[in-house]
């Protein structure tokens, strides 16, 4: 659920409140808008952090305690963590202020750049199940 919260929210902000604050120009009430969803939403990234580091603190020690865990397995875990962590830095990141005279492109700031991350972790969890069912193998 976390990562439904996490990514799912980030999801809504790029392809909805995004664009179309984006219509609405520069006013207070954006600025307004946009301040009280950033704390709100900033609450729920939190948590979903929280649970994420819980949740896979539990899994690694469980996982790789197994005898016949593989090589593979151990080298998407390491890649997961290392992108999850950069996900979390760049959650750190977002909201801060800087200076905007030089925007980045759109896919390198980054609430674009968390989805991404997201996603990409996503689909590492789902080959990290594989694995790890696979080096269990044939169950009698």
């Amino acid at each position: 659920m976390a990562a439904v919260a996490w990514v799912g929210g980030s999801v809504f902000y790029a392809l909805v409140l995004n664009p179309a604050l984006e219509e609405v120009g520069p006013t207070e009430e954006r600025l307004t808008l946009l301040a009280v969803v950033g704390r709100e939403f900033r609450e729920v990234v939190r948590l979903a952090i929280l649970v994420f580091v819980i949740t896979g603190a539990v899994l690694i020690f469980t996982r790789l305690s197994v005898p016949r865990v593989t090589t593979a397995y151990v080298a998407v875990l390491a890649v997961k963590i290392g992108l999850s962590l950069w996900m979390f830095w760049l959650a750190s990141r977002v909201g801060r202020s800087r200076d905007d005279a030089v925007k980045p492109a759109w896919w390198r700031r980054p609430q674009y750049l968390i989805l991404w991350l997201g996603t990409i972790i996503y689909f590492l969890s789902l080959l990290l199940r594989v694995l790890f069912e696979q080096s269990l193998g044939p169950i009698p």
